[in-house]
Parts: C-alpha cells; sequence; structure tokens
C-alpha cells in the first residue's frame, strides 16, 4: 500500500511532510533525527504493550539504527537482533553497536531462499556528487516511482543495486517483539521467520504494505491486527496508518 510517508499527525506531520517536499533537505535532516525521540507515532503505543518489561527484539530493515535507537530510548531492550542488507546503513549499525553491546547485527535481508535481490534507490546530485536516499529503498522499481510522486516536489532520479538476502536463523532466546519495515517484501520475511512466529508467538509491527495477505498468512496463529489511533489501539480493517501491530 503506497501512501504518503508521514508517520505523524498535527503540527510534527506538518514538519515532516515540509522536510521530505525537497530531497536534498531531506538528506540534511534524517541523519539529524537519530539524535532526537522524533519517530512514528504507531511505535509509542509499544510502551504500553511492554510497560519495563525487559525484552528481546528483531528489527528486519534496521536502516542506520534509528528504530534500535528508539527501543533503546523507550523500552528495555536485552538484545536488538538487526537485519540490514544496505552496505552503508549497515557501518552506521556497527558504529551504534559500539556503545551498545548487546545489538546483533546482520549484513543481509530475510527472504524464503538465498540470493541476489534488486533495489532500487533515489538520488540527487549536489555539485556534479551523488547523494542517495538510502532510506527509501524499494523491490520494486515501480513502486519507488509511486512513493517519490507522492513524498517529493523535486523528483530524484533512481539507481538500480543489489543486497543480499538469506533464510532467517531462529535464536535461542525468546523473541518479544519484532519490527518489519522493508519497503514491500514483508510478506517475504514473514514467510522467512514463521518458525520463530510459532515458537514466541511476538508481537509484530509492520509496515502496512500487503498487511491483508500477511493477515491470512499469520491468523491461524491467533494473531489479531490493530492500528493505533489517539493512543488507543483498534481493530484494524482498512485504515490507512503506516504500520499496523499484531498480538
Amino acid at each position: 500500500m503506497i501512501k504518503k510517508n508521514t508517520a505523524n499527525s498535527g503540527l510534527l506531520g506538518f514538519i515532516e511532510k515540509l522536510l521530505r517536499i525537497i530531497p536534498h533537505v531531506y538528506l540534511i535532516f534524517r541523519p539529524l533525527i537519530k539524535f532526537t525521540n522524533f519517530f512514528e507515532e504507531d511505535f509509542f503505543y509499544l510502551k504500553k504493550i511492554f510497560k519495563n518489561k525487559k525484552i528481546n527484539i528483531i528489527d528486519v530493515g534496521a536502516s542506520d539504527g534509528i528504530s534500535a535507537l528508539f527501543f533503546i530510548r523507550n523500552l528495555k531492550p536485552t538484545k536488538i537482533y538487526c537485519y540490514e542488507p544496505q552496505k552503508i546503513f549497515y557501518r552506521k549499525l556497527i558504529n551504534l553497536k559500539k556503545k551498545y553491546k548487546y545489538l546483533k547485527l546482520f549484513n543481509y535481508g530475510l527472504g524464503n531462499k538465498i540470493s541476489n535481490e534488486k533495489v532500487y534507490y533515489p538520488f540527487v546530485k549536489i555539485f556534479n556528487k551523488k547523494f542517495v536516499l538510502f532510506a527509501y529503498s524499494f523491490p520494486s522499481k515501480k513502486e519507488l516511482e509511486k512513493q517519490i510522486n507522492l513524498d517529493f516536489l523535486i523528483k530524484p532520479k533512481i539507481y538500480q543495486d543489489k543486497i543480499t538476502i538469506k533464510k532467517f536463523k531462529i535464536p535461542k532466546d525468546k523473541i518479544n517483539l519484532i519490527k518489519i519495515d522493508t519497503n514491500g517484501s514483508e510478506l517475504e520475511v514473514i514467510t522467512s521467520i514463521m518458525p520463530l512466529l510459532k515458537r514466541d508467538k511476538p508481537v509484530l509491527i509492520i509496515e502496512n504494505n500487503n498487511i491483508n495477505k500477511i493477515y491470512k498468512k499469520v491468523k491461524f496463529l491467533k494473531y489479531k491486527k490493530f492500528y493505533v489511533d489517539s493512543n488507543t489501539l483498534k481493530k484494524h480493517k482498512s485504515q490507512n496508518n503506516v504500520n499496523i501491530i499484531f498480538k
């Protein structure tokens, strides 16, 4: 489900939209977000779910560590397993691990088989130097084009790269929370981690792509899907929230 890439409402949502209109501005401000507690509204409800409980987390599509930092600041993680196939973001995760030793890092994405998959990134040129918006990585060029048209007034160009995909290896630790944000390949990730879902039945927070197909895949495990509205958890039907919570 392609939607305007704004994860907050009110004044914060308005500011976020402004930052995304021009890719050059987004490139400047995106790295600075890591130094704040500014994050997607839906995620703050996780504090109500877990309260002060110590938990283990899997972060699929870990990016440059922005979501891991949210978990560190707002929850009580014992371990965070971070899966990020993009090499530049992975190097940032390595730097983050120097401070937070309980991060477990994997430089690949998750799927049903070992493969090298195409991925598409938008980029702009400044003084003839290429600057890539790595947070906008998509497995489908067509879907990336749709997202660019929704978010940006000045349209960045697109280039193709490859990432490594591997099968999921189930950890020994009990997992309490899984976050999946892979811009369209969430269903493949769910298939890959199914043995863990059967074992631990963790809370899932998933970007709202192919969400009905994902629900059909996991409902035999008694999962129900919810969205967050005014800091309240409500049953999800077709609401266009950025993230959906399964529990």
